[in-house]
């Protein structure tokens, strides 16, 4: 991790058995075999996917879905409607669940790239208040790269795309070598992705992923948070669904561990998208982090949302991070041709 307030060297040391794993799309979900067009003449390109349409209603719940095909519509009947359909979500907005949207203040761009080394083979993010850049090794020896620039930044960033791009990551404290590197990706970007929460469960219908919540895509979070919410939903409804338990009741513990979990992930995010510098609480954790193993340790708990931020702020934690940098201050800066764990070359 490499941030204006130092380099964390320590984070090298410090991996746990929860290693990350970033993957790119197309070995996620390869087409099935069955979806190949066969014959002299295949046809180009995916068939038109089914689009729900209409909900089905009786007494204020949701008993099915309505979609419409290439050739016909159907009705599907289901005790439980699951939306899965991302942020722009059909199943909420045809069930009226409320939602509310937050402006993200960044912008963002990404590539993958070959020949392109990143120091101990982990990836790297940059917190640059407010930019950040990050890159990230990915399966087949291909790097991906990815920058989030405060929106102000926009029009000149479009005028030339791959430019400011390069000229981005040049910039970046011990940047990587983008200039050797090959780009084997176009640019793939997004300059309006609002952050949006809505309530995770209605009569018959539950959300999960983007659908339910939309976090900023500086955090990375919209995959991870796909699988666990559909983990907790399939956990939570089970019983139910096999004639064990009481549908509604199964919902309202799904939503509470929905909200429990991730809101307060989601709050702090729908905050730092105003594209603003760290707060005093950010800054001493953070800094704290690029000093210190056990701080390093800590923030990857939390930045891997395997703890919320009551765990990550609680005073022992806090206090461990005042004293780590006190002593840093203490110890003053270090000689210019040595620099500290804590600080990167220049």
């Amino acid at each position: 991790m490499v941030h204006p307030l130092g380099l964390d060297r320590t984070a090298r040391r410090t991996r746990r058995t929860r290693t990350p794993v970033r993957l790119q799309r197309p070995p996620l979900h390869p087409r099935p075999a069955h979806q190949v067009p066969r014959g002299p003449h295949p046809r180009r390109g995916p068939a038109p996917r089914p689009q729900v349409t209409g909900l089905l209603r009786d007494a204020g719940r949701t008993t099915g879905v309505r979609v419409t095909g290439p050739d016909r519509e159907r009705e599907l009947p289901a005790r439980l409607v699951v939306g899965a359909d991302g942020k722009d979500s059909a199943v909420a907005k045809l069930a009226g669940i409320p939602e509310r949207r937050y402006e993200n203040g960044r912008f963002g761009y990404l590539a993958h790239f070959r020949d392109l080394p990143l120091p101990g083979g982990i990836g790297q993010a940059w917190f640059l208040e407010p930019d950040m850049a990050y890159s990230f090794p990915t399966d087949d020896g291909v790097t991906v790269l990815a920058v989030l620039p405060d929106k102000k930044h926009l029009p000149a960033f479009r005028e030339d795309l791959e430019g400011s791009f390069h000229a981005f990551v040049r910039a970046l404290p011990e940047a990587p070598p983008i200039d050797s590197a090959r780009r084997v990706s176009k640019f793939i970007g997004t300059v309006d992705y609002p952050l949006i929460t809505r309530d995770p469960t209605a009569p018959g219908i539950a959300l999960v992923g983007d659908a339910a919540l939309t976090g900023d895509p500086l955090w990375g979070v919209g995959c991870g948070w796909a699988l666990q919410t559909a983990q907790w939903l399939a956990e939570a409804v089970a019983p139910a669904a096999t004639g064990r338990g009481d549908l509604d009741r199964a919902l309202a513990a799904y939503g509470r561990t929905h909200r429990r979990r991730l809101r307060p992930h989601q709050q702090l995010a729908v905050d730092y998208a105003r594209s603003r510098p760290f707060n005093p609480g950010e800054r001493l954790m953070f800094s704290a982090a690029a000093r210190d193993a056990a701080a390093a340790r800590h923030m990857y708990l939390f930045a891997s949302r395997l703890i919320g931020p009551l765990g990550f702020l609680n005073p022992r934690s806090v206090a461990r991070a005042a004293a780590v940098n006190l002593r840093h201050r203490l110890r003053g800066p270090a000689p210019a041709d040595a620099p500290a764990a804590g600080r990167p070359a220049r």
